[in-house]
């Protein structure tokens, strides 16, 4: 993680290629659906609400770094409010030049472990940097089927698509969280795995004895931490509850954020049916294998959209919609990684002098 951090020519690979998935989906799904209505909805356009939109993405993003802050805390561990945006910021541009978002976890890690004042051991870093994800599965498990039974007489056209992708991702949630609560309960099956994998013949051959060694009882060490750090996690309760709130205004307010939009091209919708799109796309977007979900992103929104906005407007509803909640977010954790890079090349020339 230190590498990607530092290598500038990594992050601006994984910057444009994101880009040009992205804009090149854009430009194709605004090129089928732009004829003359579309130039002349710009006339119309209420700029207030695309506004804030704005505000509420900054809004998101506070309530994301308190949820940091709140899960830190959870291990008896410290964090600023500052340090915790900053790891919002950079973990969510990380997490979106690189495929499935697979670098949030590991740029989260290591801003915890290294790049914080009270520098948090790895262990707790990773029990950190896992929580969160999950909490945010609980959250979605619990509120996607209420948010779908709730507004059922009102889903037409796509009820049984709508019922079938909500199960499989709640299935595949519950999997998940029963996968986190056997390993932090049952620790010792997973160090056990580890010891049978240190003995098989094929890994010795590629793998000296003694690097062998130092890297499992390495991991070893560290799943005794993750454990420790759940005990942990059991005694701060309470903040683990405020992590969980934290978690469900987050996603609460990317959710308002569409209908916004919407309101800003003037679009007349049902609110049942922007909740059902946005609560089944958010869950399978993190599934989407291009950096981002750069141009899948794009494709799956207009899709689930197409049913009730304009054909006309739907490439401009992308692309606001896409530009607020994702490039917004990628200039400014840029911007952060790009000051945090400098600073950290300071650090070294000061420790090689």
């Amino acid at each position: 993680m230190d590498e990607l951090i530092l290598d500038k020519k990594r992050l601006f690979k994984g910057l444009l290629i994101s880009l040009f998935i992205g804009i090149i989906t854009f430009l194709i799904i605004t090129f089928i659906t732009t004829n003359q209505n579309t130039w002349a909805s710009f006339s119309y356009i209420n700029q207030k609400y695309l506004f804030l939109a704005f505000i509420l993405m900054l809004f998101a993003a506070t309530i994301d770094a308190l949820r940091i802050k709140m899960a830190v805390e959870s291990v008896n561990e410290k964090i600023t409010f500052m340090e915790a945006l900053k790891v919002y910021y950079i973990s969510n541009f990380v997490g979106g030049i690189t495929p499935f978002f697979s670098g949030t976890l590991p740029a989260q890690i290591y801003l915890f472990n290294k790049n914080i004042k009270h520098k948090i051991p790895l262990g707790k870093a990773t029990m950190i940097a896992t929580i969160m994800p999950l909490l945010k599965t609980l959250v979605f498990t619990i509120v996607n089927p209420i948010i779908f039974f709730y507004f059922r007489e009102t889903i037409t056209g796509y009820t049984t698509l709508s019922i079938i992708l909500i199960d499989l991702a709640i299935l595949f949630s519950l999997f998940l969280l029963s996968l986190f609560v056997l390993a932090v309960k049952y620790p010792e099956m997973i160090i056990k795995l580890i010891l049978r994998i240190q003995q098989l013949s094929c890994i010795s051959k590629f793998f000296k004895k003694e690097k062998i060694l130092h890297s499992t009882d390495k991991i070893i060490f560290e799943i005794k931490e993750f454990h420790k750090s759940f005990n942990l996690l059991k005694e701060n309760w309470v903040k683990i509850l405020l992590s969980i709130l934290y978690t469900a205004i987050f996603w609460s307010t990317f959710f308002v954020i569409a209908p916004l939009i919407l309101r800003g091209f003037k679009i007349n919708f049902n609110l049942s049916h922007v909740l059902i799109m946005q609560a089944i796309f958010y869950f399978i977007l993190p599934f989407m294998p291009t950096p981002g979900g750069s141009g899948a992103a794009e494709v799956g929104f207009a899709s689930l959209f197409s049913f009730f906005i304009p054909h006309y407007l739907l490439g401009l509803f992308v692309g606001a919609w896409r530009f607020i909640v994702f490039y917004f977010n990628l200039g400014i954790g840029l911007i952060m990684l790009l000051v945090e890079i400098k600073d950290l090349k300071k650090k070294k020339e000061i420790e090689i002098k």
